[in-house]
């Protein structure tokens, strides 16, 4: 016997090996790095990060769908592509770390060269704000020429601060102004665009706060009326003729560029997420289920309202009925405090099914149930009646839709239990 330890030891390297071939790590730095511009809509961000997707799926195995890896679609959307300068008072401001303009902001130019305009400042409270545009009346701002309005929406009311926003973005519509902020920056995406600027400054970034402060703003704004996205799409199929079909899905987009210099790399959002997806992928290749295939997307769009995942629900490779369950995996960084289900109420015997499997290989600490939500790429599936969970870890991580979602932010605590757990409970269901 003891002569055939060796060998047996070896076949279990060999075997181990062939499952983590995928170097979730290595693929999740590349996909935060600026070479993929935020995996966003300026350089073609999203395009190259679908490209590096599928060429993972080529390396793992997982095959192409009818001859091709993606599944294309087009939408309108709000950019910022090079130039992207404040100068207030002489000091410079740093986009994404003093100021933002917000998703569906205008620029101070639509085409280059663009030429830095000059503005200068009339503060006002946030009340008081209220109170004069409730009333209707722009001009009861009396502003002078060259005047921005700065609206101070620093209060301790959670209810008022989003008042003053909503009606900062209706002024907007008509003229250039600047919300004052002492809350971290959340960015996003827009498929509109408002009339005018509308920037958002950090308070503690400009402490001269009185009127007849001189500020430039240099911002180049393009909104792309029809930009072309692409799901990325791969199945591995089942030992023998397959009944059903698992999906396993991530979106892969994220906010891209605020400028030629600022860029969001979306590491726990959702670059992990994919990580995540092609780890448990790569372990059904290596073992694929008996008779039931496994569905891979990495969605584009989610960031500007689920539009990958909406695209294929309407227009499904396989039929829906047909898909057993989807597993969706968003803000995989993590794990420390354990992980939440979406739908984990709705789907009460899937959801035990999940504990059970956590209870046995101990992945992380707690599984949480959540009810409907409509905040990832399961929803439009679930509508339609395909059952599913959309699953996030919980961790100490709170970076989020800002410049400080990185690689090196992410601490991968929980990433391979999980990715064994995940495996498990497929092949359970």
């Amino acid at each position: 016997m003891k002569i055939y330890l060796p060998i047996l030891c070896l076949l279990c390297t060999i075997q181990l090996n062939a499952q983590l071939d995928f170097d979730h790590k290595k693929f999740t730095k590349v996909m935060c790095s600026p070479e993929f511009h935020g995996r966003g809509y300026v350089n073609g961000g999203d395009s190259i990060a679908a490209a590096y997707i599928a060429s993972n799926y080529a390396e793992i195995g997982i095959a192409p769908v009818s001859g091709s890896y993606y599944q294309t679609f087009d939408f309108g959307v709000n950019t910022f592509p090079s130039q992207c300068n404040v100068l207030f008072s002489g000091k410079m401001l740093v986009p994404g770390k003093d100021y933002i303009a917000t998703a569906s902001s205008s620029g101070t130019c639509a085409q280059q060269p663009c030429t830095p305009q000059t503005y200068y400042s009339k503060f006002i409270s946030g009340e008081a704000f209220l109170e004069t545009i409730r009333k209707g009346d722009l001009q009861g701002f009396n502003l002078k020429e060259r005047q921005i309005l700065i609206v101070k929406n620093e209060g301790p009311s959670v209810e008022i601060r989003r008042q003053i926003n909503y009606f900062i973005g209706q002024y907007a519509e008509y003229k250039p102004i600047i919300e004052l902020v002492n809350k971290k920056f959340t960015w996003s995406v827009s498929s509109m665009r408002q009339g005018s600027l509308h920037l958002k400054i950090q308070s503690s970034a400009i402490p001269n706060q009185t009127d007849g402060s001189e500020i430039q703003i240099n911002i180049h704004n393009r909104f792309l009326d029809s930009h072309i996205s692409r799901n990325v799409v791969g199945m591995i199929e089942s030992r023998k003729k397959a009944k059903s079909t698992i999906m396993l899905t991530a979106h892969y987009d994220h906010l891209g560029r605020l400028g030629a210099e600022t860029f969001f790399p979306g590491g726990n959002d959702n670059a992990s997420g994919v990580a995540m997806m092609l780890s448990v992928a790569e372990r059904f290749k290596d073992k694929p289920l008996r008779n039931t295939n496994v569905l891979v997307v990495a969605f584009a769009g989610e960031e500007i309202g689920l539009l990958g995942s909406k695209y294929l629900s309407e227009h499904p490779i396989i039929p829906l009925n047909k898909i057993k369950f989807q597993l969706n995996m968003d803000i995989m960084g993590s794990g420390e405090k354990g992980i939440t289900a979406v739908n984990g109420k709705v789907f009460k015997k899937e959801f035990k099914i999940l504990q059970k499997m956590n209870k046995r290989h101990k992945a992380v600490s707690i599984v949480k149930p959540r009810g409907k939500s409509a905040n990832s790429d399961h929803h439009y599936f679930t509508e339609k009646g395909v059952p599913g969970f959309f699953i996030y870890t919980m961790g100490y991580n709170q970076n989020y839709h800002d410049i400080y979602d990185t690689y090196d932010a992410l601490t991968f605590s929980s990433f391979e239990r999980l990715s064994v757990l995940f495996e498990e409970f497929i092949r359970h269901l």
